[in-house]
Order: structure tokens, then C-alpha cells, then sequence
């Protein structure tokens, strides 16, 4: 589906991570202000509209940059529509703050694999299940009963507040995949005699495995690129969790198979 572009002297994987580490500082600190002051939404929403517009291009030239570039075009085109809702009704400002949330664990997931230690894996993992697994399906009640008030007040249900309930349902759809993924391959791994299965390395390094499925959330690339830190490796296949043995695995299995054939 997509035409691969392979840039010589710079790596798209490694751009795209410090390009979205600092975008998403920046954007987190303006959604933060605004939540504590109640100003600063239009230049919030501009960002957040620029950004997802830029990295939507990015990812579209760079495919590789991303482990599923269809989930994240979708997941950037399903978010940006979402954000005209704010920008209509500036009454549900606040929808889009609280949605934008989420984007403290994208943060700490990129600031896990490129700078590391202990305090970013800890707060990557609790934000994760918080945001991900509990907050964002919360909003599609809270959503819901937006859009309950909104057909009272018009008279019809057939009005635009009903694309928030519809699209925090997709999205958090989405995180669940992201996130059940994990729990259906570990379930599935055959174990070694290390007790480790094929997701041993992770959790004996004293990185999860959840580490390896996030990383399909913020782009971990196929490029073969390897993690700064943290001891994970990138996502395996598009559905995310780890990927197929190293080369540096691969090569004393292919040395074993050649003497057994000896």
C-alpha cells in the first residue's frame, strides 16, 4: 500500500521519536495550562492540529518510521476530525483536553525506549492501564451523556456531539487492541527452558513485554533500528508485541542447523 522512501543519511525511526518527544512535551504542557487556567485552548488546538497534520504526512512518506502505519494514519485522521467538535462547540473544549490526555503515556513510552530508567518505565506502565485502560472507556460515558443533553436540548439525536461517544468508543477500542494483543501472544508463547518463552529476553532484561507492544502506539519502525535504552526491541508484526529473533539469535540457530546437517 504504501511506496517505501529510504532516505541515505538520516534514520525516519530515530526523526520521528525526538520529533514526537518534543512536539508532545510541548503539547502536554499546553493541555496541563489549560486544565489549570481555563485559557490557551485556540493555540492548544492549533498545535495539536499542526502536529497531527505534520506526523500524518511524515508517517504517510515514511512508513517505516512506524511499525502499522494504517492503524496510526487512522488513529491521526479519526483524531483530527474528532477535534473539529471543540473547535464548533466551544463548550466541549473540554472533551478534547481530556482525550488529549492519553498523550502523557505516548510521551513516556518514546522517553522510555530513548532516554530509559526505572521512574519513566514505572510511570509509562501505570499511565498506560489509568489513560488507556480505565479513563478513556470512562469517557464514553461521560461522552454519552454530552450527547444525551445535546438531543434533549435540539430535539434530535441526529446531531454532531454524536460523533464523540462514536469516535472515544474507536479509540478506545484501539488501546484495548494495542493492549489485548499483548496478553493473547505471551498466553501463546511457547516457554523455554528459561521460562521465558519468546518474550524471556524482556522480561529478564527487566523490561515487559508491554514495553514491545507500546512501541506499535509511538512507531517503533521496521527499519531494523534498535531501542537507545531500556534493553526492548521493536514490535514484531503490524498486530504489534515482539518481533521475530534478532540476526545476532538467528545466526547460532543457523550455525546449529548446519552442523546437525554435517
Amino acid at each position: 500500500m504504501f511506496k517505501l522512501v529510504v532516505p541515505r543519511s538520516w534514520d525516519p525511526v530515530l526523526l520521528h521519536d525526538w520529533f514526537n518527544l518534543v512536539v508532545i512535551a510541548v503539547l502536554n504542557a499546553q493541555n496541563l495550562t489549560y486544565l489549570a487556567t481555563g485559557a490557551g485552548f485556540q493555540l492548544f488546538f492549533t498545535s495539536a492540529m499542526v502536529y497531527f497534520l505534520l506526523d500524518t504526512i511524515f508517517v504517510g512518506v515514511y512508513p517505516q518510521s512506524v511499525k502499522s502505519p494504517v492503524v496510526i494514519l487512522s488513529h491521526h485522521i479519526c483524531t483530527a476530525l474528532y477535534m473539529l467538535i471543540p473547535y464548533h462547540y466551544p463548550r466541549y473544549e473540554w472533551c478534547m483536553s481530556y482525550c488529549m490526555l492519553v498523550e502523557i503515556n505516548t510521551w513516556l513510552l518514546i522517553a522510555r525506549r530513548t532516554l530509559g530508567g526505572r521512574a519513566l518505565e514505572a510511570a509509562f506502565y501505570a499511565s498506560w492501564v489509568l489513560l488507556r485502560n480505565v479513563f478513556y472507556p470512562y469517557l464514553i460515558w461521560a461522552f454519552y451523556k454530552e450527547w444525551a443533553a445535546e438531543t434533549a436540548a435540539c430535539g434530535s439525536p441526529w446531531n454532531w456531539i454524536l460523533v464523540t461517544p462514536v469516535c472515544q468508543a474507536f479509540l478506545t477500542g484501539l488501546n484495548y487492541h494495542w493492549t489485548l494483543q499483548l496478553v493473547v501472544k505471551v498466553l501463546r508463547a511457547p516457554r523455554n527452558a528459561n521460562g521465558g518463552g519468546k518474550y524471556g529476553k524482556h522480561l529478564r532484561g527487566g523490561t515487559s513485554a508491554l514495553a514491545a507492544v507500546a512501541d506499535v502506539r509511538s512507531g517503533a519502525g521496521s527499519s531494523g533500528s534498535s531501542s537507545s535504552s531500556g534493553g526492548s526491541s521493536n514490535a514484531g508484526d503490524d498486530g504489534g508485541g515482539s518481533g521475530s529473533a534478532s540476526s545476532s539469535d538467528a545466526a547460532p540457530r543457523r550455525a546449529g542447523r548446519a552442523t546437525r546437517r554435517r
